[in-house]
């Protein structure tokens, strides 16, 4: 695969001859079943190289990237969304179907593998085509299981949907810390409740961690938010998780736990920030036609 990919840094011609000889579908398939890094990262690379300068099969080699997403190679998935997430620009909007398949990602046992599916839905949401998509997608993944809330840690051992929680709980902080619009977006479908909820999901600490986070960035730019939190939590609770968000699960006591495990207030926003939204939508447009 590196001499395939010396040929094809050559040109065009040499990349089409690469295709046209099935070269898209043999390295993809040494990805999916290698389980040594070199060999998936040679993949990755010549796949990246067929995919530049090369128009006509640049959709063959972006489709083949996405069919290898839900590997059950960890190492597979890993380079397969990196390889995603710098060839995204080339092929046009992506899909919803492509979002749903980066989200299952997050459950991933994998830390790698979910930081290339969280960076991937970062480049993903800056696609009016699925920005509400990746936002909805994340806030479904936050809900706990019964479970969760009602019964004490049992195992030191993350289970896949905690993981999925938490990274989901995570990326939405990142995605909403500095954008209005992505904020709005988010409460405007329920995220301040399910986040709420996590807070509550004492079998998983680093769930409850990010949440708190992603709450104190939404509290902050949002009065309602703040009032909401404010009701579940009490002024002088409120007061100490802005000071120290990542700790107020530790101070949480059991019958606070029940107010925020049957929390379920809708936060509904005033039309004065869609100015602010229109402006930055805007911001964001003018960026990718500069791109």
């Amino acid at each position: 695969m590196e001499l395939l990919e010396t040929i094809s840094n050559c040109g065009r011609k040499y990349k089409e001859v690469i295709c046209e000889s099935y070269g898209v579908r043999a390295a993809a398939e040494c990805m999916a079943r290698s389980y040594t890094s070199q060999t998936q990262e040679c993949g990755r690379s010549l796949l990246y190289s067929l995919a530049h300068g090369n128009p006509r099969y640049q959709k063959q080699v972006y489709q083949v990237l996405k069919d290898l997403l839900p590997s059950t190679n960890p190492g597979t998935q890993r380079v397969a969304a990196q390889g995603l997430r710098h060839i995204q620009k080339l092929v046009g909007p992506p899909t919803q179907a492509l979002v749903e398949n980066v989200l299952a990602l997050l459950r991933s046992l994998y830390s790698d593998v979910q930081y290339e599916a969280s960076e991937l839905l970062k480049e993903l949401v800056g696609h009016d085509e699925v920005r509400e998509v990746v936002i909805v997608g994340l806030i479904a993944l936050l809900p706990p299981l019964l479970d969760d809330v009602i019964r004490p840690p049992v195992s030191d051992t993350p289970l896949p949907q905690h993981l999925q929680q938490a990274a989901a709980a995570k990326v939405l902080g990142l995605m909403t810390e500095n954008s209005n619009l992505l904020a709005t977006i988010a409460v405007e479908n329920g995220a301040v409740q399910s986040l709420i909820v996590v807070l509550s999901n004492v079998r998983h600490p680093p769930s409850q961690q990010h949440a708190a986070r992603t709450l104190s960035y939404l509290v902050r730019m949002f009065t309602e938010v703040h009032e909401t939190l404010k009701e579940c939590l009490g002024a002088e609770l409120l007061d100490e998780f802005l000071k120290s968000p990542e700790e107020i699960h530790k101070k949480l006591t059991p019958t606070q736990l029940d107010k925020l495990i049957s929390n379920n207030t809708q936060v509904i926003l005033a039309q004065n920030s869609s100015d602010d939204e229109d402006m930055e939508l805007l911001q964001m447009t003018e960026e990718i036609t500069v791109q």
